[in-house]
């Protein structure tokens, strides 16, 4: 699991590890103030503070799952897309459709790369499936785009991304791994 994903995990414990107990905390003086005749003033909206904060951590989850389901759909019907055109198609911005991509990578879901020279995104497989779109194949059974690339040794020098750790060339521009941009 990268590093994007565990801080989001982590984010959305910690909505619900504090906004459950403050829920409850909330309700419990809300009790005692109408069952029991308690008065506990202003104590009463840490039950709101509560609600707010689960509130805030399933509508987050919800809505990832839902960026990566546009993600995918819209990955189907590509064999090789850039990432500015499948983000203007999703209306997503270009870094939370580059990190959905690199999540859904991480999950097993999509088999993709970036292309190290123009940061297009090279889509493989889908939930298992192939894209919609005819990949051309060379003679030696590699898609077209993986045959120039075939030969290609590591540097002796290596050089990693400053994101992700993967080897790169020096002279890519993009990362092959996460797509990064390597100044």
């Amino acid at each position: 699991m990268n590093k994007q994903k565990k801080a989001f995990i982590g984010s959305k414990i910690l909505l619900f590890i504090f906004g459950i107990p403050m829920l409850i905390w909330g309700l419990l003086i809300i009790y005692f103030k109408y069952a029991k005749d308690i008065d506990l003033t202003f104590t009463s909206s840490i039950c709101v503070i509560g609600f707010v904060l689960i509130a805030s951590g399933i509508t987050s989850v919800l809505t990832s799952r839902y960026n990566q389901a546009k993600v995918l759909g819209a990955l189907k019907s590509y064999e090789r897309v850039s990432i500015a055109q499948l983000s203007s198609e999703l209306k997503l911005s270009e870094k939370k459709t580059q990190a959905t991509i690199v999540n859904l990578r991480a999950e097993g879901r999509l088999k993709a790369s970036f292309d190290p020279k123009t940061g297009d995104v090279l889509v493989f497989e889908i939930d298992g499936e192939l894209p919609i779109a005819v990949v051309p194949m060379s003679s030696s059974g590699l898609p077209e785009h993986e045959e120039k690339y075939k030969d290609k040794q590591i540097p002796k020098e290596h050089v990693y991304c400053t994101y992700c750790g993967s080897i790169v060339k020096p002279d890519d521009r993009y990362c092959n791994s996460c797509g990064s941009y390597l100044s």
